[in-house]
């Protein structure tokens, strides 16, 4: 029997000027990134976390990591930044760690529930054909 795991890694913060809490900014980013030498490098923990799920495959076991970073990189415009609910006081930090719905977590859950179909995961009986 199998065991099933999802894992969520931290999120590259795209603060400029400061940090959250510090008068940093993300409102500056207004548009998707379309240029993919301005993304940062791969995060060490990706690399060690690939090297990991590499060596449990070679060793026959079904483990996927489904890599969202630089997915997540090219939309840096999509933190609500200052533009939170309404009464927000306008000196308020900038939100820059969560993101906006719809938005990225939506692609990510979209690339999550994909791959999950296609490894069929936990398809075990036939669906009754539709009339």
């Amino acid at each position: 029997m199998g065991t099933n795991a999802s894992l969520t890694l931290g999120q590259v913060l795209t603060v400029q000027n400061g940090t959250w809490n510090d008068g940093g900014q993300c409102d500056v980013e207004t548009e998707p990134e379309k240029d993919p030498t301005k993304l940062e490098t791969e995060p060490y923990y990706n690399i060690l976390i690939s090297g990991v799920v590499k060596q449990m495959q070679y060793e026959s076991r079904k483990v996927y990591f489904l890599n969202i970073t630089y997915l997540s990189e090219l939309r840096r415009d999509g933190h609500p930044s200052k533009y939170r609910e309404p009464g927000t006081p306008p000196d308020a930090p900038q939100d820059c760690s969560h993101w906006c719905l719809p938005g990225v977590p939506d692609t990510w859950n979209e690339l999550l529930y994909a791959q999950l179909l296609s490894e069929k995961f936990g398809i075990n009986k036939k669906f009754p054909e539709r009339r």
